[in-house]
């Protein structure tokens, strides 16, 4: 266990920061992430995967990920989103639009849990984190092709999860 809790040490040291700006990235809510970043250290203390990893930052980046993602739709759960005829009327429109594009990020976001780990892990490595297929495939060892391929199906998906909420599509 103490074996463990090094290597969990060294890789917040290495790439703690790296790591807190996915959390706050995928929440957009900076007051969760420290909350966030000391889950994901508890997991990744009690993990065993942890061990057998070939690269740990790459195992911590994925629970990252998927923790942000389920705390997503914990919050889903509690709060129902405003329609947007509900929305108040203002003088100055930016707010408003702002508030719009905010919650259909969210959606995004929230559609996002709802595909299978690795393509949801495509998708925020790619067009979250910005990085290249090459880099994605050389981090999950998968080929870039497929990779592009499964993100392909993946914006398809989210495509077709959004269209069946018409309220996150803009008008």
């Amino acid at each position: 266990m103490r074996d463990r809790q090094k290597i969990v040490l060294e890789l917040l040291d290495t790439s703690g920061t790296r790591l807190h700006a996915l959390l706050a990235r995928l929440t957009i809510s900076e007051d969760t992430v420290g909350d966030l970043m000391q889950e994901l250290c508890l997991r990744l203390c009690q993990s065993r995967g942890l061990d057998k990893a070939k690269d740990p930052f790459a195992y911590a980046y994925r629970a990252a990920i998927n923790l942000a993602l389920e705390w997503r739709r914990k919050q889903k759960l509690k709060f129902q989103s405003l329609d947007e005829d509900c929305l108040p009327v203002q003088d100055n429109p930016a707010p408003l639009r702002t508030m719009i594009q905010t919650e259909q990020l969210q959606q995004v976001l929230d559609a996002t849990s709802r595909l299978s780990r690795l393509a949801r892990e495509v998708i925020v490595m790619h067009y979250i984190e910005q990085e290249s297929y090459e880099e994605i495939g050389h981090r999950l060892g998968k080929n870039p092709d497929y990779l592009r391929s499964l993100s392909a199906k993946a914006l398809a998906k989210l495509r077709t999860f959004l269209a069946a909420d018409k309220s996150c599509l803009p008008k």
